[in-house]
């Protein structure tokens, strides 16, 4: 046992590391998303003012330590075994925890995770020795060991952050889009360069000088000689002419954005690459220490005991871990080093921001979350309110406002504008802030992501079309958030629970835990990432669309769609007919995949015809005439699968002989016509279409249907028996159709390209 608490501190080192690497990755979405979003610059460039960010953030943050060694428990009340299994816990379960929200893409608040492991591997150790029989301590004994005060106002400050952040962006946001309006360049001589000073002062103010002062506050006591004097200086004549400081600073960015703009630089440009930098810095001297806080505060743990000469850990105090300590530079440092190169290399950061883009963009596109009631619920409130509260004013008033609010069109690669985005960064930054000098354990995931979310809503971005899934997607993105302290707090307790009666064989479980978690997170990553659409704009790309490449286009989406309906057909007809349930599974599993794919297709469908050549609208209305043709085959499909499915799985009787016969029949045309259809795509040869086999197929449904309705006359076929041939036999015929006429339309398009001539064929 002499190797095991220093093989602890070894691996609480290793573990912070990949703590460091989780974390950053769900946090890079508080900072990168304004930048992102907007297309301020390349991605490089966003990149380098964010890393710049993070390291001086990193070397500033030293101040919040002291949370994770006596913000939620008091030491004096634990041993050191006590103590190193509490924080080993914490690690754990924030390691696992972070990732799988990683790998899920949805961003989580760090700052909630680590606050609710802590108080949970502390709740689980103070309940095991209150309940110890060799202890004689009442359960109220329970909020010594516990700050339950100081915990309620850290949870209590996280979770109002949601509300002051969401309205802070809805408020603010408002009056910046009425003065600059959408059409903000026409006015950013004026307007534009007093906002951006406002902005820039206000950053330069609360991350600069607020957070110089926030890291020497704990040098006070010292003779302090040479730079740090100084800034203690200056820092005291601010704080006794607190006006005169942020006058001169305005004065100074006055000057500064209006030079920029007389050379005809936007200079909004500007104000969200230095907010970048100064979410990024508040980022890092916020939330490093639910990273790193842990791991010093276990090796300050460890000094303590071993200078007490390594007595029983088992029955050491720990009241000395109360004391202030300051945490090295270079410690720091190297922290902010490791998050800036997780932020270069990792492309799961990719995945987070993809969140809170889409559901903060202007434009529009495909929704990631579905509506629910609640959803429904409380939009429908909104319109009523909103249609009550309005009629309050003038017309003329509202139509006058109205004008700064009136959307331009906008580019579909840009989520958002500019002004959007830096109204995102400055009020971000100055809550942020503001709870950094307080230290606050304020959560910036919460306080960024809501507050673009309410910058959306004073932007019209959730309109009818697109409030319900917003609206949505954001409260399954609260709801996660709940449900972060909520896991956070039960997996550190059972985690602590087991290293304190197990110990090394926890321990060594633990770990291999860790290693599974990491490897089905990144099989499952991979999995993710081959399902993502919402990075590309569509298969038509950016180009502005003729016959000709819309023609060529829609074969290349109908080709693969046709290659797995061939196959789900297949499968589902073999399925019914040897009732094998595993087949109908994966058929019906395979379909949702083939839909989820095409809903993208239709979701995009009116931002594809926008693109169509003006001289061409034709092309326009082969692509809906061709997507209307696949989301027939599609629905018949799904009848097909849903069908044969629900009769197997609910074990009904089986079919006769001579169905089962017949069916197989029908499957074999059927493959025979996908076969054919299949090589006329593959090798855009339209003029050899063979309508043979579609007779085929048709005399092979109408005699089955009379089959069936004979069988019906003798008392043969059962209701649950007739219903499932009819949705087979019926869906069958539609695909058929479907696919002929699909190949009419490209045979008439082909000599259409070919003569010219007029497309009338296409009018519906």
């Amino acid at each position: 046992m002499k190797l095991f608490y220093p093989s602890i501190i070894v691996i609480l080192f290793v573990l912070s590391i990949f703590d460091l690497i989780v974390g950053l990755i769900n946090d890079a979405v508080n900072f990168l998303n304004s930048a992102i979003g907007s297309k301020v610059a390349s991605r490089k460039t966003i990149m380098i003012f964010a890393s710049l960010g993070i390291l001086l953030g990193a070397f500033l943050s030293s101040g919040m330590m002291e949370v994770a060694r006596k913000g939620v428990f008091d030491p004096s009340y634990f041993y050191f075994s006590d103590l190193t299994f509490i924080f080993l816990a914490v690690m754990i379960s924030d390691i696992i925890l972070l990732d799988v929200f990683n790998t899920l893409g949805l961003p989580t608040s760090t700052t909630v995770s680590m606050v609710f492991c802590l108080l949970g591997g502390a709740f689980s150790i103070a309940m095991i020795k209150i309940a110890s029989p060799l202890s004689n301590e009442p359960l109220h004994h329970l909020s010594q060991y516990i700050k339950a005060e100081k915990t309620l106002t850290i949870g209590i400050g996280i979770f109002l952050s949601i509300l002051i952040s969401f309205f802070s962006g809805a408020f603010i946001h408002y009056f910046i889009r009425f003065l600059l309006s959408f059409e903000y360049k026409s006015r950013l001589k004026y307007v534009g360069v007093i906002w951006a000073a406002i902005s820039l002062s206000s950053m330069t103010y609360f991350l600069i000088v607020r957070g110089l002062h926030s890291t020497l506050q704990g040098f006070m006591e010292d003779n302090l000689t040479g730079f740090s004097l100084l800034i203690q200086h200056f820092i005291k004549w601010i704080h006794h002419h607190f006006f005169v400081f942020l006058l001169i600073l305005f004065s100074t960015w006055t000057i500064v954005a209006k030079i920029f703009v007389s050379l005809g630089y936007n200079i909004l440009k500007f104000v969200v690459l230095y907010g970048t930098f100064s979410l990024a810095m508040a980022f890092a001297g916020n939330d490093l220490v639910n990273f790193i806080g842990i791991p010093i505060a276990s090796i300050q743990s460890y000094k303590i005991w071993k200078e007490a000469g390594s007595p029983s850990a088992e029955k050491f105090n720990m009241k000395s871990l109360s004391e202030n300590v300051q945490v090295p530079s270079v410690v720091l440092i190297v922290a902010g080093i490791i998050m800036i190169l997780t932020l270069w290399f990792s492309k799961k950061t990719k995945t987070i921001t993809s969140t809170e883009i889409n559901l903060s963009r202007q434009n529009e596109g495909t929704e990631k979350f579905l509506s629910n009631s609640l959803a429904r619920g409380i939009v429908r409130f909104f319109l009523y309110f909103g249609n009550k509260f309005f009629k309050l004013f003038p017309k003329r008033f509202l139509v006058k406002i109205e004008k700064n609010f009136k959307q331009k069109i906008q580019n579909e690669n840009v989520a958002f504008d500019l002004v959007r985005a830096s109204a995102n960064l400055t009020i971000s930054s100055i809550l942020i802030s503001i709870a950094t000098v307080q230290k606050l354990p304020l959560s910036t995931t919460f306080v960024t992501f809501m507050v673009s979310m309410g910058t959306s809503l004073s932007d019209r971005a959730w309109d009818r079309e697109s409030a319900v899934y917003r609206v949505s997607g954001v409260l399954k993105v609260i709801r996660g958030w709940f449900l972060t302290g909520l896991i956070a707090f039960i997996m550190a307790g059972i985690t602590a629970s087991f290293l304190f009666f197990l110990k090394a064989w926890a321990l060594i479980f633990f770990m291999f835990l860790i290693g599974f978690v990491f490897y089905k997170s990144y099989k499952n990553y991979q999995e993710v990432l081959s399902k993502q659409f919402e990075d590309q704009i569509t298969i038509f790309g950016t180009e502005e669309l003729t016959l000709r490449n819309t023609f060529n286009k829609t074969m290349d989406i109908l080709e693969p769609i046709l290659e797995s309906i061939e196959n789900i057909y297949k499968n589902s007809i073999e399925g019914i007919t040897k009732e094998d349930l595993k087949n109908l599974q994966y058929s019906r599993k395979h379909f949702l995949k083939v839909k989820e794919n095409f809903t993208n297709i239709q979701n995009y469908l009116i931002l594809v015809i926008m693109k169509t050549k003006n001289s061409e609208p034709i092309a326009g209305r082969f692509y809906m005439r061709i997507y209307n043709k696949i989301k027939e085959i599609i629905e018949s499909s799904d009848v097909i699968t849903n069908r044969t499915l629900f009769h197997v799985s609910n074990s009904h009787k089986p079919l006769k002989y001579q169905q089962k016969k017949n069916l197989l029949i029908l499957e074999h045309l059927m493959m025979e016509h996908f076969h054919i259809i299949k090589k006329i795509i593959r090798n855009r040869s339209f003029q050899q279409v063979n309508r043979t086999i579609k007779i085929k197929i048709f005399k092979e449904i109408e005699e089955q249907m009379n089959q069936q309705v004979m069988g019906i006359i003798h008392k043969k076929y059962g209701t649950k028996n007739t219903l499932l041939i009819l949705d087979v036999l019926l869906p069958s015929k539609k695909i058929t159709e479907n696919i002929e006429e699909i190949l009419l339309l490209h045979t008439e398009v082909l000599s259409k390209i070919a003569s010219k001539k007029d497309a009338s064929f296409l009018a519906f």
